[in-house]
């Protein structure tokens, strides 16, 4: 059985990321989505910076790409993401340099010469960015990533400076939507988009909480109660956004995770897997290919184990189904990883059966 016959099985939908500025003619690889794929994510060319560079200036080829391949192959196309936190915007969208030292704010990727975003402008902009996305798509997208990356990631000059008390980054949008009032500042943005989308499940896409390690452990504490409170004030989220970039060789802190999948069980926020991969770069480097593809395929069955039997998965997403797409590959072709679930040639790796075992029968839908 393929890994979606695996997930159908289960209730859950199956798919990955495509980009078609990085492999824009690749026949194989659109015959192995057709086969595997129920959503499709267009990888970048969602993204803020992507299909609108210039203010007014519209560039939807990537956007298009990845919609009409979910449209040819009878999936449902995804948007990722409609507000990045922390990168992902044009200049113009970021704030203005000459504000960073009032602001007290280290990190640059917030600011830039050509910035203009500021507390006045925001909204408008913001309001007239969806209103072009849903007059060229229509609600039509199954999934939408209302913010990407909100929460810090953690490093020795980045704590406790570059976040506010509730663990968010503090971001250009953190800025300008009044962050510093309270965690209440991504509200808006989550029940505007429910306006224009209704059909679309809404959630918010973060990365960095399931090792075991003390930062991401906080962070996954900030989470919580963000997501436990927001379901209070019934902000529109329909459930969490889980990038799931394992870390083969790190500490997996599964029983704090099962404690999370629980409490978003209890909140009635199912789980989507939105960018899944597994990355070796922490593995020795003298083990075998097939001793790294072990012990990920581990970790990757564990992981999806531990989701399904703790929470309803609702979608598994990869960040490519071919590991010689994947940005890891890119980053470190020294190590030729396999981070996806196919290898170059379009043959399944053993992450790709551990996956398929870890959800037979295991979701809580079924």
């Amino acid at each position: 059985p393929t890994l979606r016959d695996a997930c159908r099985a289960a209730g859950i939908l199956h798919g990955a990321a495509r980009d078609h500025l990085i492999e824009p003619e690749d026949p194989m690889l659109d015959t192995l989505m057709a086969r595997e794929c129920d959503v499709v994510t267009p990888e970048n060319g969602g993204k803020w910076a992507v299909f609108q560079p210039q203010e007014g200036n519209f560039d939807w080829g990537r956007f298009d790409a990845g919609v009409e391949l979910a449209r040819r192959i009878g999936a449902k196309p995804n948007w990722h993401c409609a507000l990045w936190q922390h990168m992902g915007m044009p200049d113009y969208m970021t704030l203005p340099a000459s504000r960073q030292r009032a602001l007290g704010i280290a990190e640059s990727a917030y600011f830039s010469a050509d910035g203009t975003l500021s507390e006045e402008n925001y909204w408008p902009r913001f309001t007239a960015m969806v209103a072009a996305v849903k007059r060229r798509y229509g609600d039509n997208f199954y999934r939408i990533d209302v913010m990407n990356e909100a929460f810090f990631w953690e490093t020795e000059r980045s704590h406790p400076q570059e976040q506010d008390r509730h663990g968010f980054r503090k971001g250009m949008w953190w800025v300008v939507a009044g962050g510093a009032k309270g965690p209440e500042w991504l509200d808006p943005f989550f029940h505007y988009i429910r306006k224009e989308f209704p059909s679309a499940k809404l959630v918010i896409n973060e990365f960095g909480i399931e090792i075991d390690e003390g930062w991401q452990q906080r962070k996954r504490a900030y989470f919580q109660t963000w997501l436990t409170d927001a379901v209070k004030r019934g902000v529109p989220i329909d459930g969490v956004g889980l990038q799931s970039h394992l870390m083969a060789g790190k500490p997996y802190d599964r029983e704090g995770m099962k404690g999370f999948l629980r409490a978003m069980d209890r909140l009635g926020l199912p789980i989507h897997v939105t960018e899944f991969d597994v990355n070796e770069k922490h593995l020795p480097r003298s083990w075998s290919r097939a001793e790294k593809d072990r012990a990920m395929a581990f970790l990757a069955g564990q992981y999806l184990g531990d989701i399904a039997g703790n929470a309803r998965l609702a979608e598994l997403c990869w960040w490519h189904l071919r590991s010689d797409l994947n940005y890891i590959s890119r980053e470190m072709p020294e190590l030729k990883p396999h981070p996806s679930p196919y290898d170059a040639a379009s043959r399944p790796l053993p992450l790709y059966e551990a996956s398929v075992q870890a959800l037979r029968g295991r979701n809580r839908s079924g």
